[in-house]
Formats: structure tokens, C-alpha cells, sequence
């Protein structure tokens, strides 16, 4: 109020004692930078406490890995559900909290955060997989079929061709586990033409297909490998393994004489070295032989089938002194006695119509003790997989 008597107002020119008393413009200008200083300063702080959460995130997600790794799998999900607080729907954290789900047994809740990570990514070839696994585990043999092709055909972050290899080998061991050969066998032969140069690698997709009963393009496979490097024992135990099954038992015979000399084999090597040994020598119709030879392997051959012949019937608990003969452990032994006052080396060596009637014979009865007392070994092992070689 201007006082009684005075024409001036007492407070005019008295700039800066109060703020309506600054110009419009320099006010908002003010207003404006301190609005700036506090966004900066909200904004700083509101990082440093985001950083601070990702900072703990990643520590429980570090942790949890660590627990997994050392098969601790509840404490590795106590670890991703705190790392999950501090980073909501995190991609990795939900998937490695799944796979220690599955692993401490949970498999529902495992299988609904894959599902529900699949749903916002259907491609992620790292779900899929996981997601295949879990139907593996509970021997769901379509379903896991299924997510491991979507897996195989999938997207990866890296190595795209490494990690759909790995997923297709994945599929055929399970698939052979699940006795599905053939089907185990597609998937392997798919997988060969995009294999590289890796003897290992090579090896142990040759093993599987042996495993399946794909034998050439497993000696293939292992060929490939010793090209790379010739004395890859793996590679010349599996060789061996599949010309014994493809019953060239001078081929096995020579793989696996190498492998050993690389140094020690396995038990099943090593006993099909010695079966294919005993073929290769006992052997009365091998080619390049002379006629005491072949007559000395008859003789041989004839004396071990008769005492396999004897050997079942008594474990069978049959006699060859009652009549009538009738049974084919009785018949057998009728006719090789009937044969054998002419089974004599010199009769063998001129003789050679008696040469095979004797050797089928031997084959004959090789034969019927298989299916009436099992599968022999040694010598018998050896003359039973001679009568099933078509040459």
C-alpha cells in the first residue's frame, strides 16, 4: 500500500527482494534449468539403482550356474528366483531356472516356463531343446521328436551349424535308447554329408550308425577318419567292430590288430579280434589252401562239433543211447556217427565231396546246439558264424 500523503509506491525499485519482481522471461528460463537439474539428477539416480539391481541379478544368475554345474540344483533355483526379482522376465534367467527345475525334478514347472518362454519365441532353438529333453526324460518319444527338429531348424544366438549338429545326435542317441533304429538311422544319415573334418566327431557318428545297423556308411565314416589320422585307435576299434558285423573277417581282423597296437582295447575289440583270428584259421573252405590243409581243418572242425554236440545233449539231458532217435540233437548225432569212421585226414585231402559233406556237418550241428543251448564261444563261436557266411 502506498502510505497517506506519499505519490511513490515504497516497495518500486527495490528489484530482487521479491520474485514477482523478476522479468517473465528470466523466470521461466530458471524454472526450466532447475525442471533440467532435477530430471538429470531423478534420471541418474534411477540408473544407479537399475544398475544396482542388474548388478545383483547378474551375481544370483552367476551363482546359480555355479550351483548347477556342481549338480546342487535346489540351491541353483533359490539363486534364479532372486535373480529374476531384481531382472522380471529375463530370457536366460527363466531358462536356466527351468533347466534346474528338470534337474531337482520338477519337470511341470520346468515345462511351463519353457512353454511359456516357446510362446514368446517359437523359433529359439535353445527352448526347443530343452523343451525335447524334458519329453525325452518322460520317454515321450513324439513329442521329443518334434521339439528336436524345431530345435534342429531353429534359431541360435552363435554357431548355428554347431548346435544343430549337436541336437540332431542328441535325437538319434535318444531314438536308438527308445529302440527306434530306423528312425535313429535317418537322422544319422541326414547328418553326414554336413560333417567336418573332425576324426572325433567322425568317429562317434560312425559308432552310432553301427549301433543302428548301418554298416557301410559307418566303415565309410571311419575310413574318413583315418584318412585324417591313420592311427586313430577309436576309429580302428569301430572299423573292425563293423566289418566283423559285415562278416569280412579279415578286414576286422586287421583294423583291430592295429588298434591294439596303438595300445589297449576294449574287452568286446578284443574278443572279436579272437573270433575273426579263429575264422581266419579254422576255416577248412578258405581260398589258397592245400589239401592237407583244408583236411586238417575239417578234422578239427568235425572233433570240436562233436564234443558241442555231446556237451548240449547232456546239459539238455538228452541220451544218445535210447530209441528211437528222435529228437534234432539225436538225429545229428546218428548222422555224424554214421560219418565219421571216413572222417580221417587222408580221406579229407582226396576227397573233396567228403570235404564238404563233412563240413556242413559241423555246421549243421553248430547250428541246432545254438538254438538248443544258447550261443557257444571260442572255437564253436567261430565255426557258427563260418555256417552263417553265404560264400
Amino acid at each position: 500500500m502506498i502510505p497517506w500523503g506519499e505519490s511513490n509506491c515504497p516497495a518500486c525499485g527495490q528489484g530482487g527482494r521479491y520474485l514477482w519482481s523478476v522479468p517473465r522471461n528470466t523466470l521461466l528460463l530458471l524454472s526450466f534449468l532447475l525442471l533440467l537439474i532435477l530430471f538429470v539428477i531423478t534420471t541418474f539416480v534411477v540408473k544407479a539403482y537399475r544398475a544396482k539391481e542388474l548388478a545383483l541379478a547378474r551375481q544370483w544368475y552367476a551363482s546359480g550356474r555355479r550351483e548347477l554345474a556342481a549338480g546342487r540344483a535346489e540351491a541353483a533355483l533359490e539363486d534364479f528366483r532372486s535373480a529374476l526379482v531384481y531382472s522380471p522376465n529375463d530370457s536366460h534367467v527363466e531358462l536356466q531356472l527351468a533347466n534346474a527345475l528338470a534337474a531337482a525334478g520338477h519337470r511341470s514347472e520346468a515345462r511351463a516356463y519353457l512353454l511359456g518362454l516357446w510362446e514368446r519365441e517359437p523359433g529359439n532353438g535353445t527352448v526347443n531343446l530343452e523343451l525335447a529333453r524334458l519329453g525325452a526324460a518322460g520317454e515321450s518319444v513324439p513329442e521329443a521328436v518334434q521339439y528336436y527338429h524345431d530345435a534342429i531348424y531353429g534359431q541360435w544366438e552363435n554357431q548355428p551349424a554347431e548346435h544343430r549338429r549337436r541336437a540332431r545326435l542328441e535325437l538319434a542317441e535318444f531314438l536308438l535308447r527308445a529302440g527306434e533304429k530306423a528312425q535313429a538311422q535317418s537322422e544319422l544319415i541326414a547328418l553326414t554329408p554336413d560333417l567336418p573334418s573332425d576324426p572325433a566327431l567322425q568317429t562317434q557318428v560312425a559308432a552310432l550308425l553301427v549301433r543302428t545297423g548301418e554298416y557301410e556308411h559307418a566303415i565309410a565314416l571311419f575310413r574318413q577318419a583315418l584318412r585324417l589320422r591313420p592311427n586313430y585307435a577309436p576309429a580302428l576299434e569301430g572299423a573292425g567292430e563293423a566289418s566283423f558285423e559285415m562278416r569280412n573277417y579279415r578286414e576286422a581282423r586287421r583294423y583291430l590288430t592295429r588298434a591294439k597296437r596303438e595300445g589297449d582295447i576294449s574287452p568286446r575289440s578284443q574278443s572279436l579280434l579272437e573270433t575273426a583270428t579263429l575264422i581266419l584259421e579254422s576255416d577248412p573252405l578258405a581260398p589258397r589252401l592245400s589239401g592237407q590243409e583244408r583236411a586238417a581243418r575239417a578234422l578239427q572242425a568235425f572233433a570240436q562239433s562233436m564234443e558241442r554236440l555231446s556237451g548240449c545233449a547232456k546239459a539238455r539231458g538228452v541220451s544218445f543211447e535210447n530209441s528211437p532217435q528222435t529228437s534234432d540233437l539225436q538225429k545229428l548225432h546218428v548222422l555224424a556217427l554214421a560219418l565219421q569212421p571216413k572222417v580221417r585226414e587222408r580221406n579229407l585231402a582226396r576227397d573233396s565231396d567228403l570235404l564238404l559233406k563233412v563240413t556242413d556237418t559241423v555246421f549243421e550241428i553248430e547250428r541246432v546246439t545254438e538254438r538248443a543251448c544258447g550261443e557257444p564261444q571260442g572255437l564253436d563261436l567261430a565255426l557258427l558264424l563260418l555256417s552263417r557266411t553265404p560264400e
